[in-house]
């Protein structure tokens, strides 16, 4: 696939129309609490947060962890509860809670923030709009590695792009940057991926992994972390570039390229910025449907915020290798609503790039 220098002017018309979309969205109400009137309807209740991905992966860490702290901090003190609902990048837990969940405050979806892609190219799957969710909480941005095995024989990026390059088979998750990514390091840049979808979540990768089924896999360093630490350590898994603007801090593994380091010009980086990086932003996103009442929303908002700051939890995460740099609420509808406000031409453009999927 052969890209063309259609980039930086239709930036400039995106950023002029994110500004007039920011500026139509109503503020979320920000009044006192009646916390009696909140703990009366919360006592006694369940919450159930419903995770978009399969137990076991880096969603589902996050979700048990908050699950074991957040009653304390919603007025009534409910039990929560955490059920999975995987499939096609958490599109399908992202239907159920915007379609069928009570609207009530009793479910908290999270779901995976780069399937705002599939809303804007009208991906026949989605039954939700990205813009009318009520935003609650990101426990932290995220930053996608590409992880190959060390029986793979890849040891560095530029190995998946030389002519003689055998082409190694890389595992995805539709709807998700570990489906897009691996598309976009393909068809943008040249590499010799063959990528194999239909995974319901990253366990399930990791198995195909183990098995020799697949030779890698994009994954977050902040799920990596949790579920795969020892591998990369030992060297069982090699880590062959890291898709953000600048170099993970924390990153056990030296001189690992980003995003300006593996793209050749500027239209690659931005096709791998606007496509797996930028929506990774929101990336591991907690949501209510539409139409929950104001001061509930509000509360959990709270919930959430005053979660991320227990000194209990806070250790709970040290426990589990989880990180922990909050976005709350209003912050985050408006970088959803800044990746939507996208101009028609750079959205046709980024789709034209993306839309093969695995393919």
């Amino acid at each position: 696939m052969q890209i063309k220098s259609w980039w930086l002017g239709p930036i400039v018309g995106m950023v002029l129309l994110c500004q007039n979309v920011l500026a139509a969205q109503p503020a979320i109400s920000k009044a006192p609490l009646d916390e009696k009137a909140i703990a009366d309807f919360y006592r006694g209740k369940t919450v159930r947060i419903v995770v978009g991905f399969s137990a076991g992966g880096g969603y589902d860490q996050y979700s048990r962890v908050i699950g074991r702290h957040l009653s304390k901090h919603i007025p009534g003190n409910p039990a929560i509860i955490v059920d999975n609902m995987p499939g096609v990048g958490s599109i399908i837990a992202a239907n159920q809670v915007y379609n069928a969940a009570p609207k009530d405050g009793t479910v908290i979806g999270n779901i995976s923030g780069p399937i705002v892609l599939e809303q804007l190219f009208g991906a026949p799957s989605v039954k939700y709009d990205m813009a009318k969710f009520r935003y609650v909480a990101v426990p932290v941005s995220e930053t996608y590695l590409l992880i190959v095995t060390k029986k793979s024989g890849i040891n560095k990026f530029e190995e998946l792009l030389t002519g003689k390059a055998r082409q190694i088979a890389i595992g995805a998750i539709p709807g998700s940057t570990v489906e897009h990514a691996p598309v976009l390091i393909r068809d943008a840049l040249g590499a010799h991926i063959k990528v194999v979808s239909g995974y319901k979540g990253t366990a399930d990768v990791r198995l195909a992994m183990e098995s020799g089924e697949v030779e890698g896999f994009f994954n977050t360093w902040t799920s990596t972390k949790i579920t795969s630490f020892d591998k990369v350590k030992s060297g069982e898994w090699v880590v062959l570039a890291q898709l953000s603007e600048k170099a993970i801090k924390d990153l056990i593994v030296p001189n690992v390229p980003t995003i300006p380091q593996i793209a050749k010009n500027n239209e690659e980086r931005l096709i791998l910025k606007y496509g797996t990086s930028t929506p990774n932003e929101f990336g591991k996103v907690y949501i209510l449907p539409p139409g929950v009442h104001a001061a509930r929303a509000q509360a959990l908002d709270s919930a959430f915020a005053k979660t991320f700051a227990d000194k209990e939890f806070l250790a709970d995460c040290d426990k589990g290798k989880l990180e922990i740099d909050p976005i709350i609420g209003e912050d985050i509808h408006k970088l959803v609503m800044e990746f939507l406000g996208m101009s028609p031409d750079l959205k046709a453009k980024l789709e034209r790039a993306i839309k093969h999927g695995g393919k």
